[in-house]
């Protein structure tokens, strides 16, 4: 496809500061539909070079002509903007001091000002037919609902090296990125760890291993440059990686610089059940040991037959505590800590 012929290997470029580039590990082409149709993670994958000079019977002029489906979407893409409030703590604390002063509640009205985060996200529609082979081309649920999680808890990502596993179109990771910026944050001390310098020392890595989704994702980290030198303090770059023990130990090693993540985010990544033990895997290799918190959100859904009781019980086997930090009983949405006991 068009979309699998792109180049998704981002290139060095000296001339921003913000991005970092590590030693490339070659990306393969790879799709999530290989898990939930093959029923595993051990498929046959291509190097990205080897796929691009595939001219095999599929991508003749007969063969496409044949597949067109005369129902499809002709605009199968949306453009999703998302307004993330940050009210200064400064303004909370001086609103009483005004009021002593002046009695006056318009004035302070007019002093509650606040920062904001704004974000586009370009993927698919929810109903489009891509999303049959990658999930991660739309947004859902769960990814919505961390994102107000991250918003009330911005200190998590300040001064941190973070990481977003299964990102898709890369919404927590992207807005995980521009909170880290210490112009976003709250000045209130006892929320905020600052560092020794003015400087932000935050890194986020944003991953997937879905090579349809990573150019998207690439292409959103570039929409959502902040656009001040103020905001743009922190460090992001972006990488496939595809879940397990050995993938997962080459990441570290080759992209990681063996340096492990503070925190690790996901959202929406539970489809089947037999990525729960890679997942693991995964979270135990790039995790640190002291400190370091993995952030998970779950929707439960119908058609998904992995519960998330079968996620936690496959946590404390790994040698992971957890505690339920935020929830949503209606929608049936749940946010999880996870932690090395």
């Amino acid at each position: 496809s068009t979309t699998q012929k792109q180049q998704i290997t981002m290139k060095e470029d000296n001339t921003d500061s913000t991005t970092t580039t590590p030693p490339i590990l070659e990306e393969v082409v790879w799709r999530d539909d290989l898990i939930r149709w093959e029923g595993g993670l051990n498929v046959d994958i291509k190097k990205k070079s080897d796929a691009d000079g595939d001219d095999g019977d599929e991508s003749s002029d007969d063969g496409q002509s044949f597949l067109i489906d005369p129902f499809a979407d002709p605009d199968p893409f949306e453009m999703f903007h998302f307004d993330f409030d940050l009210p200064s703590s400064n303004n909370n604390n001086n609103q009483q001091q005004i009021l002593d002063d002046t009695d006056n509640t318009d004035e302070v009205n007019n002093n509650n000002t606040s920062r904001s985060i704004s974000l586009q996200i370009r993927g698919y529609k929810t109903d489009a037919e891509q999303i049959w082979q990658s999930t991660g081309l739309t947004l859902w649920r769960a990814s919505h609902y961390l994102c107000e999680y991250q918003v009330e808890h911005p200190e998590l990502f300040q001064n941190k090296r973070v990481l977003e596993l299964g990102a898709g179109l890369g919404l927590n990771g992207i807005l995980a990125w521009r909170l880290s910026c210490t112009a976003c944050l709250h000045d209130d001390e006892s929320h905020v760890e600052t560092s020794s310098s003015d400087e932000s020392t935050s890194e986020v890595c944003i991953t997937d291993g879905d090579s349809d989704a990573l150019v998207h994702l690439r292409d959103n980290i570039e929409r959502n440059r902040p656009t001040t030198t103020a905001d743009s303090t922190s460090k992001v770059s972006c990488h496939q990686l595809i879940w397990g023990k050995d993938s997962s130990q080459k990441f570290l090693q080759h992209i990681a610089l063996n340096q492990k993540y503070h925190v690790l985010l996901a959202s929406d990544i539970i489809y089947s059940a037999v990525i729960v033990q890679p997942l693991w895997e995964t979270v135990q290799t790039l995790l640190e040991k002291e400190g370091g918190v993995f952030i998970m959100a779950y929707a439960r859904r119908k058609k998904v037959p992995v519960s998330i009781d079968l996620v936690l019980e496959a946590a404390v086997e790994w040698g992971f505590g957890y505690e339920l930090v935020k929830e949503d009983l209606k929608d049936g949405i749940w946010v999880y800590e996870f932690r090395f006991r």
